[in-house]
């Protein structure tokens, strides 16, 4: 994909539902194409039809089977290009922009929209974080754009991690911020971790059994000898940025949704060209 720079680009390359369907073939089974139910290699294809015929299940299946484009009627040309504008927006993508761009109906692109986060969410709790990591936590107004008046927003809790070594972020909504469940929520997500930064809040205490723990209080300053959460309070500021500018609202049920579209795209900044493959490689 690295010719591929541009949305103009992406929709030359893609112009066709055959071209479609060979590069999600190729980046799918990288290695030979092999049965989604059963995994047996030596596939049989049918070109007529564009499938292929295992004889040890006897499954046919098409290249999009058991993908999140499973049983669409819509063309891969426009799944492609849906994809390539969730990927290359560094705040997201709205469901309108989408419906616009690809002359779908609202509910449509909205759905589109779902299944490409699915699949960045995949890859993004592929690997446990490790290295330096920096933990902080927010509170996130996931209202869904009906609180109006006297009616107070509906708030969810958000942790986030991100590692100085690899450059991965998770941001993970979780039930309260008591000691236990941010406890229950860091083991879960860390592996082999050099040393854990956090602020000065007493319910990050405990992060000293777990690691060696720094911390920095930020009513006095940002930064003391090296110490600092400035790279989670770097993706808070663009996730919060993207939320209100581009989405304006969403709803508590689809919150963690969107956080992994942009934990997805934060820790991939570095190559950003590869996002559309990993997409399709985890789709």
């Amino acid at each position: 994909m690295e010719h591929i720079k541009s949305l103009e680009d992406a929709r030359r390359e893609f112009s066709t539902q055959i071209k479609c369907e060979d590069y999600l073939a190729r980046k799918r089974w990288p290695n030979g194409v092999t049965c989604p139910r059963c995994g047996e290699k030596h596939q049989h294809y049918m070109p007529r039809y564009r499938k292929w015929y295992c004889k040890h299940c006897d499954y046919q299946y098409s290249v999009t089977a058991q993908t999140i484009f499973h049983g669409t009627k819509l063309p891969l040309t426009k799944w492609f290009i849906a994809t390539w504008l969730l990927c290359h927006s560094p705040k997201g993508i709205s469901a309108k922009q989408i419906e616009r761009e690809l002359g779908v109906c609202y509910e449509t692109a909205w759905s589109m929209a779902h299944r490409i986060r699915k699949a960045m969410a995949k890859d993004a709790y592929m690997q446990r974080l490790s290295g330096t990591v920096e933990i902080d936590d927010a509170v996130v107004r996931a209202d869904g754009g009906k609180a109006s008046g006297n009616v107070t927003f509906q708030a969810k809790n958000v942790m986030g991690f991100v590692s100085r070594d690899t450059g991965a972020l998770r941001m993970i909504v979780v039930e309260t911020l008591q000691q236990k469940d941010i406890k229950h929520v860091v083991l879960k997500n860390l592996a082999e971790v050099k040393a854990l930064v956090t602020d000065a809040t007493s319910r990050y205490n405990f992060m000293g059994e777990i690691a060696p723990h720094s911390y920095v209080a930020h009513y006095l300053s940002y930064s003391v000898d090296g110490v600092h959460t400035n790279f989670i309070e770097n993706a808070w500021s663009l996730f919060k940025r993207g939320l209100v500018g581009m989405f304006h609202h969403v709803s508590a049920k689809h919150l963690q949704a969107y956080l992994d579209e942009f934990a997805f795209r934060y820790s991939h900044r570095a190559n950003k060209r590869a996002l559309f493959d990993l997409v399709l490689t985890s789709c």
